[in-house]
């Protein structure tokens, strides 16, 4: 069994991994699928989004404005209540979407895994794979997110129920003291419980995946056969937390700045195309109406959605050498990983594989 690389040590074989896998030699199809893979997980660097206000022109005199942010000009009731089924619909479908979202990450979250572990890279195929792991897996995210919600509404919620019985808001002056300090104890109490939540959800990512994928586990199982390694070498696994945490910032760094340069080139045509479509519209004489507008938003989240998926191409040896330093990190720990890792697959298209186990 290979010996236990500390997080520092880990970081070195990761390095050679990545550079192995994805620069020796440099494939195209093996790093766009990698991209669509980081793009469903998240994990590309770099995807803060900032955006401005946009204001739509009405059709003109006399024709009526669809555009749903037209009762910003006009906030009255009765100017919302046009907007309340458009309100509702877009609010179900934004959940829906969500959820479903999660879901496809859930199951690619192991498909890059298989990626880094494997040198696999089959869209199609490691769907119909994982997909019994990633319903574990996604299943006790939306668990362990509604938790949390419940946790923060109890934290938040009970104290200034409390408070409101006891007649403190009803007299802020009397209770100034107690408010500061209430408050502030409140704010660290929900910082703890949310650093506790991306904590657990990190060694769930992490760690309790690759047990999943590797024994053919359910998510509980993979914890119950985590904790224990947890408990041996907690100082440890917090080096690792601390070591990725400023290894991360190091990297949204690096990675900052070039998805910062690829967005200046890429948002500058798109940016002329969409002034062009807009002012070739009214030339033609298009108002703002539901057609209109769902075609702008369709146009602008096709043009969203190749903007991620450039920088995710970008920021793939990013999300692979993550991956990979985990692996390095946990491979001496968990000795199934560790056979894996001592006997890599070779590189190339049709190299044999190991099979997961079962």
């Amino acid at each position: 069994m290979p010996a236990r690389l500390s997080a520092v040590d880990a970081v070195s074989p990761a390095f050679e991994h990545t550079k192995r896998q994805l620069f020796q030699p440099f494939r195209f199809r093996r790093w766009a699928r990698l991209a669509v893979v980081s793009l469903v997980t998240g994990e590309f660097a770099g995807s803060s989004w900032g955006g401005g206000n946009v204001s739509l022109p009405s059709g003109g005199e006399g024709s009526k404005d669809f555009s749903p942010l037209a009762w910003l000009v006009d906030p009255r009731w009765e100017r919302l209540q046009e907007f309340l089924l458009w309100i509702g619909v877009l609010v179900l479908l934004g959940l829906a979407l969500a959820l479903f979202w999660v879901y496809l990450a859930s199951v690619f979250r192991f498909l890059l895994l298989d990626a880094v572990l494997r040198d696999r890279y089959e869209l199609r195929a490691g769907w119909n794979r994982w997909q019994q792991q990633g319903l574990s897996y996604f299943l006790w995210q939306i668990g362990f997110s509604l938790l949390l919600l419940v946790a923060l509404a109890v934290t938040v919620g009970l104290p200034a129920f409390l408070a409101w019985q006891a007649g403190v808001f009803r007299q802020p002056d009397r209770h100034a003291a107690l408010l500061v300090l209430g408050g502030i104890a409140l704010f660290f109490i929900v910082v703890g419980i949310v650093l506790l939540g991306a904590l657990v959800a990190l060694l769930a990512k992490d760690f309790v995946v690759p047990l999943m994928a590797l024994e053919n586990l359910g998510v509980m199982e993979g914890w119950r056969r985590f904790l224990p390694l947890l408990a041996a070498e907690k100082a440890n696994f917090a080096g690792y937390v601390l070591m990725k945490i400023v290894l991360a910032i190091g990297s949204a760094i690096l990675f900052g700045i070039m998805n910062l340069i690829v967005l200046l080139v890429l948002l500058i045509p798109l940016a002329l195309a969409g002034v062009a479509l807009v002012l070739g519209g009214k030339a033609a004489g298009l108002a703002w109406d539901p057609f209109t507008i769902s075609a702008a938003v369709l146009l602008g989240l096709a043009a969203l959605g190749a903007i991620l998926y450039v920088i995710s191409f970008i920021s793939s040896p990013a999300v692979f050498f993550f991956q990979s330093y985990t692996l390095q990190f946990f491979g001496g720990r968990y000795p199934v990983l560790a056979a894996l890792l001592a006997h890599p697959p070779a590189s190339g298209p049709g190299a044999a594989v190991p099979a997961p186990a079962s």
